[in-house]
């Protein structure tokens, strides 16, 4: 039975899905899906008859996990803003990408899980401004670099999908969406443009759907440098959740410190 509408998946690994969320639209005339998790999700897709886009917000390895497994089933077209395929798609760009997570991530890389190198033959470069006739609903591709160069939003109506530009969600808390290494510059100019579009309903990555206040109150806490997160889940998921804030607080300081030295 084709599906319908919109659907927010938990694609976090196995310890804690709800860390990160795939969004899937279905039209009458496209399905795309936003993000594809961590390659340690049990994310269930199986609501899908068929698959046609997956856009990428960014590749970061908890944005890209799942993505050998989806073309396989699906064959879809990926995505991927433009001078950034080849590390989805060579060996070379792929060790580049794994090691660079293993770095910025520590522990967390191994509970997210390595990224494999996916068919060349399936991915398209974008540069945002690209528009898509889903059947039924506009979908809009934004450029908004700041949290990594190659980082793009997508607007299908007055709902906003903002990958990691726009901050995360949980408990009532914000979190800033800021691994090292952020363009402080760039990630505030793409927030307050996105602030700007007026959304109804903002999807988050890492937090699933929520008020388009969450992206103001990011905007007033990356603005003050004063953030204090006291989130605390238990279990092994508290753990996690901790963890990647403590990698997403080291890159906010680091880009402030860089920032007051111009």
């Amino acid at each position: 039975m084709p599906c319908h509408g919109l659907h927010a998946i938990p694609s976090g690994p196995v310890e804690f899905s709800d860390i990160a969320t795939t969004y899937v639209i279905c039209g009458e005339k496209l399905n795309v899906m936003i993000d594809a998790g961590v390659s340690n999700s049990i994310a269930d897709f199986s609501f899908l008859d068929r698959l046609d886009i997956v856009i990428l917000t960014h590749i970061h390895i908890d944005h890209i996990g799942l993505l050998p497994e989806i073309i396989q089933t699906y064959k879809p077209k990926v995505l991927v803003k433009s001078g950034f395929k080849k590390y989805l798609t060579t060996d070379e760009g792929v060790k580049k990408l794994n090691e660079s997570a293993e770095k910025v991530l520590g522990d967390l890389y191994y509970i997210y899980g390595e990224f494999r190198k996916i068919d060349e033959s399936k991915v398209f470069e974008i540069n945002g401004g690209e528009e898509l006739d889903l059947g039924g609903n506009n979908l809009k591709i934004l450029y908004t670099p700041g949290h990594a160069k190659h980082h793009v939003s997508v607007l299908v109506d007055d709902f906003l999908f903002t990958g990691d530009s726009a901050g995360a969600y949980f408990n009532g808390s914000v979190i800033p969406t800021t691994p090292p290494v952020i363009n402080y510059e760039e990630y505030i100019k793409s927030l307050k443009m996105q602030i700007s579009l007026k959304p109804r309903i903002v999807g988050l990555a890492h937090g699933g759907l929520v008020s388009p206040s969450v992206m103001e109150d990011h905007l007033k806490q990356m603005l003050s440098g004063e953030v204090n997160i006291n989130i605390d889940l238990g279990g092994i998921a508290g753990e996690i959740l901790k963890k990647q804030v403590e990698v997403n607080l080291r890159g906010l300081m680091e880009a402030i410190k860089n920032k007051d030295k111009k």
